[in-house]
């Protein structure tokens, strides 16, 4: 199955086309706006340099989040509306969950940390299964000093931090959990779209696919301007 895939959760813009087993072509561009302008004109790009058209598309695979709220909305309105001018299935993939899988350790727990502003990290912990990852708790927003000590109580040995987090609080990280925090390099802390096709092939195998018209961005929390909106209309 011909699969097309793209992640605007951050200041990355990518791009792949995956084939069954085989990633065919990927682009990934530093971006940190313009998502709108140029996802596009990336997507029609990395097709025509693969010799195929938007038509030969068979499913589409979007990057769902957490991470910049006009970003996924961005990317999940262009996915939706291709699925549905193509007629083909859609499927959401977390962008932590190809975070993860880029950074997939034996034996390690695998913990995504990307920026979610106001002093706080978007989270997830995983463990490696197989070729691809395991997500075993839910996503969250949490203050980088709150992670670590929940991590150095789980008793962990080793934990594999990756993401633009690590920026802001690597110092945090390492200062709680020593030598058992793993920092990635920084090229390993952003969500590819080749690595959403990885996390996707299981789902694509046994044909499990969003609802459309249900699929929607990962946000964990409000937008500062929605919980404004909410605390002043509140009651």
């Amino acid at each position: 199955m011909l699969t097309l895939a793209f992640d605007t959760s951050s200041p990355v813009l990518t791009v792949a086309i995956g084939d069954g087993e085989r990633i065919i072509t990927e682009t990934t561009t530093w971006l940190p706006r313009g998502h709108m302008a140029k996802l596009l004109p990336a997507i029609d790009g990395l097709l025509k340099d693969a010799g195929l058209t938007v038509q030969d598309v068979e499913a589409v695979i979007i990057g769902s989040g957490p991470g910049s709220y006009t970003g996924l909305r961005i990317g999940m309105v262009i996915a939706r509306t291709l699925a549905q001018l193509l007629k083909v299935p859609i499927l959401g993939i977390s962008s932590l969950d190809a975070i993860a899988q880029r950074n997939i350790k034996e034996g390690a727990l695998i913990c995504p940390v990307v920026d979610a502003k106001r002093g706080e990290v978007y989270a997830a912990f995983y463990r490696s299964a197989g070729d691809t990852v395991n997500r075993f708790t839910n996503f969250k927003a949490i203050a980088p000093d709150a992670l670590a000590e929940l991590l150095q109580l789980e008793g962990y040995e080793r934990v594999i931090f990756a993401g633009d987090g690590l920026k802001l609080y690597s110092d945090v990280l390492v200062q709680v959990l020593g030598d058992k925090a793993k920092l990635a390099p920084e090229d390993d802390w952003w969500p590819l779209a080749s690595d959403l096709i990885n996390v996707a092939r299981p789902r694509i195998r046994a044909r499990d696919f969003d609802e459309l018209y249900q699929l929607a961005p990962i946000y964990v929390r409000l937008s500062q301007a929605e919980e404004i909106w909410e605390k002043r209309h509140r009651g």
